[in-house]
């Protein structure tokens, strides 16, 4: 093996690991493993138990999960905040490793190349890297 091939089959594997964005999904009950990419996005749904009313949070994978945003009614918005400030202000500058939810009514989670259905119970999505 040559200094060249070795030096070009570094330099693929960085691009490789700064593209793939391995995640674990943990829930009451499972684990599995997901293999998500850079530039792909995804978006959280449940119903408030409270509200009764749908939430929607979307948000995009890149160095951790971040550009996030909540579309939901202004009552559902206004029981989160106390009618004090506007979620999306609030949220859409936070960048996290790790994405947690519970809820007695469901959650549904779409990121990248999948579809997570939890009926009762937490889900987490972990990136296993962030760089």
């Amino acid at each position: 093996m040559t200094w060249r091939t070795f030096l070009l089959g570094g330099a693929l594997l960085v691009g490789l690991v700064a593209v793939v964005k391995p995640a674990i999904v943990r829930t009451d009950n499972d684990a599995r493993l997901l293999v998500l990419l850079r530039w792909q996005s995804g978006t959280v749904r449940f119903v408030n138990s409270v509200t009764e009313r749908p939430v929607a949070i979307h948000f995009r994978v890149g160095g951790s999960f971040r550009d996030f945003s909540v579309a939901t009614d202004a009552g559902t918005e206004a029981y989160y905040t106390g009618g004090m400030y506007s979620m999306n202000e609030a949220i859409s500058a936070e960048s996290l490793p790790s994405l947690r939810f519970c809820s007695i009514k469901g959650i549904s989670v779409t990121i990248g190349f999948y579809d997570i259905h939890l009926d009762d119970g937490c889900l987490e999505v972990k990136l296993l890297w962030t760089i």
